[in-house]
């Protein structure tokens, strides 16, 4: 009976050893999902939204090294960075994923930020979503709007590689994530917003992306923390 407990332990300990093992992969390479937020109350409050680039899908040594991470230590403890991207979403109601059913979504704006940086678009590109560039624009605004009391810079998706390919990994479709970013540049216009063309920004710089050639490596999200803290100390 005592030997059985004995065995009974060891397959416990093992399978929660396990557990811990793949947990820490998937967390550290931004694979988990899971999230934590600021807890201060004081400061300018940021809230970055966007998709699985902005969360930080396959940046090694994620808690540090998502974009978020790295424009909070880049502005320091005026400001209050908030990560609400969600891995596989995008702008479009009737997409497979709508932004707006997600919780993160609601958490943003309860977060009631006095800035968004606002990246939404790749996973709009997947053939089954794409509905066409006039589809975008309208559930792009409707999206946008809904953070009106907001200072909101819009940022184009960033280029998927390789370009010259028709679909890359997850379905996501090159063309169309370079018409949907001409898309973004013509509502900033329209709209008066502050824009950061990330697509043409990472265009030159194939080397910032993990081997699936759509998600940005923490070279890239460091260099993409960089773009919007140049950004935010012009506009403040």
């Amino acid at each position: 009976m005592k030997k059985k407990g004995i065995v009974t332990g060891i397959i416990v300990t093992a399978v929660l050893l396990l557990f811990l093992s793949v947990f820490s992969v998937l967390y550290y390479t931004g694979l988990s999902g899971i999230r934590s937020y600021g807890r201060s109350t004081v400061g300018i409050r940021v809230a970055c939204v966007g998709d699985s680039i902005t969360y930080g899908y396959g940046v090694k040594n994620w808690p540090e090294r998502n974009y978020p991470a790295v424009l909070q230590d880049l502005l320091g403890p005026e400001y209050i960075v908030n990560n609400y991207g969600v891995s596989g979403y995008a702008v479009q109601k009737d997409s497979n994923k709508p932004y707006v059913s997600r919780k993160e979504y609601r958490s943003s704006l309860e977060f009631d930020p006095d800035i968004v940086i606002f990246m939404l678009g790749s996973n709009d590109s997947k053939p089954a979503n794409w509905k066409g560039k006039e589809k975008f624009r309208k559930d792009y605004i409707s999206l946008i709007e809904s953070y009106r009391d907001s200072l909101i810079i819009l940022c184009t998706p960033p280029k998927a590689f390789p370009a010259d390919e028709t679909e890359t990994s997850f379905h996501i479709q090159p063309g169309v994530v370079d018409e949907i970013a001409e898309t973004v540049r013509e509502t900033a216009a329209e709209l008066r917003l502050p824009l950061l063309d990330i697509n043409a920004i990472t265009s030159a710089h194939p080397e910032w992306y993990v081997s699936d050639s759509v998600h940005l490596n923490a070279d890239g999200a460091a260099a993409l923390a960089r773009q919007i803290e140049k950004e935010l100390r012009a506009l403040l």
